[in-house]
């Protein structure tokens, strides 16, 4: 049986300012087993997502009476280092005091990022990245739409998002366990399924935002996404993953 009755993927972008429409973000959906398809923004003549008018499409999504399970592909906390260096006990602490020096939901990460001291060195990774076979930093900036960029643009939005309400889990901060009829937000990373899920005609990164929305469904629909949602770690790696997040699908 399963779980959700949604599901949607998200390639994101750290590229331009939080209110501009970015060609990069891109988003596919589905209703229970029906066939994936791309979501556009209805409020731009375009069609094209900004951070800001995707998060409040999400928080509609997510706040609705059917539980929906949401995949993005920008990692939704720091490492462990990160936290010891500035004394983060919890990943509510690390979302304020994170919007204190990285306001990116009101300017560009470009404009924040010259000489900014809560930053980190591209050598530290968390957990979940080291069990990957290419762990990607959240402090490498120096490369095209990075996943520092993206990650750095997108946390106060999920903040945001956690504010709204305690219909959504925050997965696995909230916890490991999730209770039926809750939606989800989690982590999840295209880069291991986007070959598993090929669809002609596709950009990469809507192949991207595809894959990951085509991997929940047909993991739900076959009734096997929820054993995601504990992967085998130890006591005190479950400590850490609840610090730094887990990427879904990653054991």
């Amino acid at each position: 049986m399963p779980d959700f009755q949604q599901y949607i993927g998200v390639r994101y972008s750290g590229r331009k300012d939080p209110g501009d429409p970015i060609r990069e973000i891109k988003v596919f959906a589905a209703v229970e087993d029906h066939e994936v398809f791309r979501e556009m923004n209805q409020g731009h003549p375009s069609g094209r997502w900004s951070r800001r008018d995707l998060a409040e499409w999400l928080l509609g999504r997510i706040t609705g009476p059917e539980p929906v399970v949401v995949g993005i592909d920008h990692a939704f906390s720091f490492p462990q280092s990160y936290m010891d260096r500035h004394d983060l006990k919890s990943w509510g602490a690390f979302l304020q005091d994170f919007e204190e020096n990285w306001p990116t939901h009101q300017l560009a990460v470009r404009e924040l990022l010259p000489g900014n001291p809560r930053t980190g060195d591209p050598d530290e990774h968390r957990l979940t990245g080291q069990w990957t076979a290419f762990p990607k930093s959240v402090f490498q900036f120096d490369i095209q739409d990075s996943l520092a960029k993206a990650t750095h643009a997108g946390l106060p939005w999920l903040d945001y998002l956690r504010r709204a309400g305690d219909r959504a889990h925050f997965w696995p901060f909230d916890g490991f366990e999730v209770k039926k009829g809750r939606s989800v937000m989690a982590e999840v990373r295209p880069a291991r399924l986007r070959h598993r899920y090929r669809k002609e005609g596709l950009t990469q990164q809507e192949q991207d935002a595809y894959a990951i929305c085509a991997w929940l469904q047909e993991r739900d629909q076959l009734g096997l996404l929820r054993p995601y949602f504990t992967p085998p770690l130890s006591e005190e790696e479950k400590e850490r993953a609840r610090l730094e997040g887990w990427i879904l699908g990653v054991a």
